[in-house]
């Protein structure tokens, strides 16, 4: 059977990471869930101007 979820693997500066860390701490969320939910936005957001650059045409 095929996971519906995969693993990505990111390289960030320990500085980022100990406050990405930490502040997912105090917010009581997953990292996991907050780097989904930034990669979902993230990617609407290139889908979004990818559209409006061929509507131009």
């Amino acid at each position: 059977m095929a996971k519906s979820e995969d693993t990505v693997k990111l390289i960030i500066g320990k500085e980022l990471k100990i406050r990405f860390k930490s502040l997912c701490v105090q917010a009581e969320t997953d990292m996991s869930a907050v780097a989904k939910e930034l990669i979902a936005l993230w990617c609407l957001e290139q889908e979004k101007k990818l559209t409006q650059e061929r509507n131009k045409d």
